[in-house]
């Protein structure tokens, strides 16, 4: 019973949310993020902070959260929500805070669900624990009377003696058994309420992930015309500055109309001018300064794209047009297809670097375009834009060298 009091794994197993907490922190210790952790409405509430926002990137955080919950399977803890900012220590009521003003509380928020349990392994579990438990009650024996006092005995005396000493132990045997023959009964009745418990617990899961299902698609369907109101400043304008980029990156992703670029491009012009608002105080005003040019240059590229009369479909690039001599149109769109495709795995100031060159080969072959091409103006602005995402990307990779 001792080994199970200070064994931690199997704490966090039956639901021990300090338990939880310490392994999180032991395994994310190399990441620099720190958690927290609340048990609140059937949901696991769980704080991450770090004192950089490139240590909170989401996508990798929920990751490793997701591994080590899954690997613990703590018990009647399905739903967790991970929520994610920088370091404030002097917030102890964390979880009131976020409810209060969430929005410029948190970088990010995002729940997940963790699989349910296997019945049958988890009742094995069950059993053997119990098993476990009720061997170390009957290794329990009574000391032994001392060699020395049992010599001074006389005979007539140990007869008695051992006669008191079985009087002591059978009722302690029969209450042994008496307890393995109630758990056996009680066994089909108890897996039965399991059943049933968790036949219910899964069904109001499903319930309650299809209303959540359908309130994030109504509001992605509204999020175009929401996103006209500027949002408010947090007290860090660093902090809010990257949490807009972060949308306006999502964003950009399904972006096609001319009134969806339109917002894009006031997102991006948004997160510009709260990096302006960054004090030379700040630990990382340098980097602030770099994204004012940044985020301004995304900004007027989706402006331009905005402007731009809605284009038909681009014609398939065929191996006839595989070569800049033949078409030099469609071999600059392939070449701008393929280093946007590239764009979304660079991490190094050598990818970036090469991203720049592609960039700038795509515009160089934009300006070769005849002026007797059937699409001769809409090259021409594309020759800026290709221009505009070759600086960008300059940007980053000399970002990346300093």
């Amino acid at each position: 019973m001792a080994d199970r009091i200070n064994d931690i794994a199997w704490q966090a197993h039956q639901g021990s949310v300090a338990a939880i907490i310490q392994i999180l922190n032991e395994k994310l210790v190399a990441s620099g993020v720190r958690t927290r952790a609340i048990f609140s409405d059937g949901v696991l509430q769980l704080l991450c902070e770090a004192h950089t926002v490139e240590q909170l990137e989401q996508s990798t955080i929920v990751q490793k959260i997701k591994q080590i919950l899954e690997s613990i399977a703590p018990r009647n803890i399905r739903r967790v929500n991970i929520n994610s900012r920088i370091v404030r220590e002097e917030q102890l009521l964390w979880l009131t805070e976020i409810y209060r003003d969430r929005d410029n509380q948190l970088l990010w928020s995002e729940e997940i669900t963790l699989p349910q349990p296997n019945i049958i392994k988890q009742l094995i579990n069950d059993f053997q624990d119990l098993k476990e438990s009720k061997s170390e009650i009957a290794q329990v024996s009574l000391p032994k009377p001392n060699s020395l006092r049992a010599v001074v005995f006389k005979r007539r005396n140990r007869h008695r003696f051992q006669n008191k000493l079985q009087s002591k132990i059978i009722p302690n045997r029969s209450l042994l058994i008496g307890l393995l023959k109630i758990s056996g009964l009680c066994l089909p009745f108890l897996l039965l309420v399991w059943c049933a418990y968790t036949w219910l617990e899964g069904k109001q899961e499903i319930s309650i992930f299809a209303e959540g299902s359908k309130a994030s698609s109504v509001n992605l369907q509204a999020s175009i015309p929401a996103n006209k109101n500027i949002s408010p400043v947090s007290n860090d304008p660093f902090a809010a500055a990257v949490r807009i980029a972060n949308q306006a990156s999502a964003l950009g992703k399904t972006a096609t109309t001319s009134q969806q670029r339109s917002a894009l491009a006031a997102k991006w012009q948004e997160a510009s001018d709260l990096m302006s608002k960054v004090s030379p105080n700040h630990s990382r005003y340098q980097e602030a300064q770099s994204r004012i040019q940044l985020y301004r240059q995304y900004a007027e590229a989706s402006k331009s794209l905005a402007n731009k009369p809605e284009a038909s479909p681009l014609p398939p690039v065929t191996k006839a047009a595989s070569t800049p001599a033949d078409d030099p149109f469609a071999a600059a769109v392939r070449i701008a297809n393929q280093t946007s495709a590239s764009g979304k795995t660079a991490t190094n100031s050598d990818q970036w670097s090469a991203l720049a060159a592609k960039w700038q080969e795509a515009s160089n072959l934009m300006s070769k375009v005849s002026p007797n091409h059937n699409r001769y103006q809409e090259a021409q602005s594309r020759v800026q834009l290709y221009k505009k995402f070759s600086e960008a990307a300059q940007l980053k990779a000399q970002k990346g060298q300093q």
